[in-house]
């Protein structure tokens, strides 16, 4: 297995859920007091540790691209993620959030960079669940440090229970025509916070895509959106 990033051998696995988001969630991850792992296969399979391999990817990276080389999106995603769950008051549905809170030293590059962090994790379904998109330019924009022109994000709250601790990521869901992928959608899902991450093809008009940000918007607000 290569790395689809770079090309060199892929012996590093990314985590499902970056374990700064597991740690704030989940105080002491032990044997004795495991998390409990679901996918559409099986159910309530324990884990004892956050650095379980159970939560990641397989090992579809290699390391230097895995740590060094996208280092600084992890650190703009942790930021961004602790900023959303901790702020008083608390995010709800239709509420402007001013980015430059999250990120005082300067917006534009802290979310490029939350953008390349949300890649590196879809390149890795893509790769992981053969779905027919581009995965080489999702390496070009990681290597580039550019944004993926068909790539979007936005910012959900109120999909779970809010005293019920939840982490995870949904499946990717896909429209294609003629084998080739036109509209993805999957969620990256941290307690109250939610991340939908989206692909589409530039003349595709998907609703999803209303309040959606994109790395190329001049705004430094993001809005909120709701069941």
């Amino acid at each position: 297995m290569k790395c689809w990033i770079c090309g060199d051998d892929a012996n590093s696995g990314e985590h499902l859920i970056k374990a700064s988001d597991l740690k704030s969630s989940f105080d002491h991850v032990m044997q004795k007091s495991p998390l409990y792992f679901h996918t559409d296969l099986k159910r309530n399979q324990p884990v004892g540790g956050i650095k379980s391999n159970k939560l990641k990817y397989q090992a579809l990276l290699c390391a230097r691209c895995n740590n060094e080389r996208t280092q600084p999106h992890d650190r703009a995603w942790e930021c961004l993620s602790t900023y959303m769950r901790e702020r008083q008051p608390s995010i709800r549905p239709g509420m402007l959030i001013r980015l430059d809170r999250a990120f005082p030293g300067g917006v534009s590059k802290s979310m490029l960079g939350v953008h390349l962090f949300f890649l590196k994790l879809f390149g890795c379904l893509i790769v992981e669940n053969n779905i027919p998109i581009k995965i080489e330019h999702f390496a070009q924009s990681i290597l580039q440090g550019v944004p993926h022109p068909k790539v979007w994000l936005a910012f959900w709250t109120g999909l779970h229970h809010p005293s019920i601790k939840h982490v995870g990521c949904s499946p990717v869901e896909t429209a294609q025509l003629a084998g080739l992928v036109t509209y993805a959608s999957w969620f990256y899902v941290v307690d109250r916070l939610a991340v939908n991450v989206m692909y589409s093809e530039p003349e595709k008009h998907r609703k999803g895509l209303i309040h959606a940000w994109h790395p190329s918007s001049v705004g430094k607000r993001v809005r909120i959106v709701g069941q």
